[in-house]
């Protein structure tokens, strides 16, 4: 019953332990710990199908497959949900992204075509032809539509670039961006934002250069991949734990 157990834990718990997005956001720079947990569990199965180690190889193999699909698979639901009014939108109007928000969000603001950096896809080496339509476009997400954007108590609040397609670019009006949040370079933001004291001239941004996260919107799955995704999690999962039972012998099989 120990080897069965264990092949529940690898197929079937800890996929759905990895669905959880208490679980998810602590492991966002160590993926590979859950589908290694997953592995790890699926070793006593391994060990005790002495006559049917392939298969239960197999059923390691798409248990560890189950939960690596699995890591953000709720998220990835959740972002790409047809009902906008069951999304968590923040509005940059009332304030800046908290430090905690990372993943997937939904942020609604002023994209700021003033200023843009354009984004072109080439070979290591090669200049881009700038002649060409951008693939993507760096611009600001602020929750104002005003040139100069005061400054209270002297402290720089968090800002987001947006990495969009050129077409978006557009809109002035208010509009409400799925993405997810990553690390921006601080020459993109060097490039974007000027920070100005009292009308003294351009300070040194090296030293007043506003915390940045980056919003992709480009990173975010279709809801047929998200949908896939989940079939993939749950079909892998529950191969692999029928695999890994039938692979673990009987007790009149051994002898014992």
């Amino acid at each position: 019953m120990i080897p069965r157990a264990f092949a529940t834990l690898a197929a079937i718990v800890v996929p759905l332990l990895l669905t959880l997005d208490a679980i998810a956001r602590l492991l966002p720079d160590v993926a590979w710990l859950g589908p290694a947990i997953a592995a790890a569990c699926a070793l006593p199965v391994v060990y005790a199908a002495r006559l049917a180690r392939g298969q239960a190889l197999l059923g390691a193999a798409l248990a560890t497959m189950a939960a690596a699909t699995s890591a953000e698979l709720s998220e990835q639901l959740a972002i790409t949900s047809d009902d906008e009014q069951e999304l968590a939108v923040h509005d940059l109007r009332d304030g800046p992204l908290p430090a905690g928000r990372d993943g997937y969000v939904v942020v609604r603001g002023f994209l700021r075509g003033d200023w843009q950096v354009d984004e072109y896809r080439v070979a290591h080496g090669q200049r881009p032809d700038q002649n060409e339509q951008a693939e993507a476009v760096l611009v600001p997400l602020l929750g104002t539509n005003a040139e100069v954007i005061e400054v209270e108590d002297g402290a720089l609040d968090r800002v987001i670039v947006a990495r969009v397609a050129p077409a978006q670019l557009g809109n002035r009006s208010l509009v409400t961006l799925r993405g997810r949040i990553g690390p921006v370079s601080p020459e993109i933001v060097d490039s974007l934002f000027a920070v100005q004291i009292d009308g003294q001239g351009h300070a040194s941004v090296a030293t007043l250069r506003p915390e940045a996260v980056l919003l992709d919107t480009l990173d975010v799955p279709t809801r047929g991949q998200a949908i896939t995704r989940a079939a993939l999690a749950i079909g892998a999962g529950l191969l692999a734990l029928a695999l890994l039972w039938l692979s673990v012998p009987r007790p009149d099989a051994t002898g014992g």
